[in-house]
C-alpha cells in the first residue's frame, strides 16, 4: 500500500523553512563555540558567558595576565581583562576579570594591593588621553635597614599600561606595604595627576616618605 503524497501549502513551506533556520543558527553557534576558530570569537564567547560587553578593545596585552592571550577592554562603565586559552589549532573561552570604572579619577587600577609571591603585572587604565607614563611606587624594608621605595614604570599611548613589579632580593627578608600609590605623566615627563600616600604606609614603617 503506497502512502499519501503530503503536500506543502505555503504557510507550511514558511513553518518548515523557519525550523531549518532556526536549526541551522543553532548548529553555526555551536560549531563557533566549539570549538572556536578565532580568538576574535574567542573573546566574544568569553564576555558572552560572564554576561558581559561586547566591549571595545583597548590594546592586546603582550604578556598574558592569564591563559595564551589577554585582551584589555572596555564596556560601559567598567573596565576589564578578558583572557581566552588556546586549544590545539583552535581556541578556547576563558576568564574575565572586571573594575569599576571611575571617571573623577584619572588613573584606574584592576587591583588596589601589591601581592609579590603571585608575580603579576598591575594593569592601569588611564581616563586622561594625556597621560603617557605611569609610575607605581610602594615602600619595602630589608630585615635590619630603613624602608625604601619600590618603582614600576610603564609607557602607553593608548590607555592601557601594564607594571611589572621589580622582584626582592631573597638574600634577606623583606616588609613591604601592600597599598601603593600611582602618578601619572604627560609627554614631557610632568607630572599631572597622582594619589596620596596611603596612611598605612606610615603606620606600618613609621616614617614619611616623600
Amino acid at each position: 500500500m503506497s502512502r499519501p503524497n503530503i503536500y506543502f501549502n505555503r504557510r507550511r513551506r514558511f513553518l518548515r523553512d523557519s525550523l531549518i533556520l532556526l536549526f541551522s543558527l543553532l548548529l553555526l553557534y555551536i560549531c563557533l563555540d566549539f570549538p572556536i576558530p578565532t580568538a576574535g570569537l574567542a573573546r566574544r564567547a568569553t564576555e558572552r558567558r560572564a554576561f558581559f560587553g561586547p566591549s571595545q578593545v583597548l590594546c592586546t596585552l603582550e604578556e598574558p595576565i592569564a591563559y595564551e592571550r589577554s585582551y584589555a577592554v572596555r564596556w560601559r562603565d567598567w573596565y576589564g581583562v578578558v583572557s581566552i586559552r588556546r586549544s590545539g589549532l583552535f581556541w578556547d573561552a576563558g576568564g574575565v576579570e572586571v573594575v569599576e570604572n571611575d571617571p573623577a579619577q584619572a588613573l584606574i587600577p584592576m587591583t588596589d594591593q601589591v601581592i609579590l609571591r603571585y608575580e603579576e603585572p598591575i594593569l592601569v587604565f588611564s581616563n586622561d588621553p594625556n597621560i603617557v607614563r605611569v609610575a607605581l611606587e610602594f615602600p619595602a624594608a630589608p630585615e635590619g635597614e630603613p624602608p625604601r621605595l619600590i618603582s614600576a614604570v610603564a609607557w602607553s599611548d593608548n590607555g592601557c599600561f601594564v607594571l611589572d613589579i621589580p622582584e626582592l632580593p631573597t638574600d634577606t627578608a623583606w616588609t613591604y606595604s601592600r597599598d601603593f600609590r600611582l602618578s601619572g605623566y604627560d609627554a614631557s615627563v610632568n607630572r599631572i595627576w597622582f594619589t596620596e600616600n596611603p596612611d598605612s604606609w606610615v603606620e606600618q614603617f613609621g616614617v614619611e616618605f616623600a
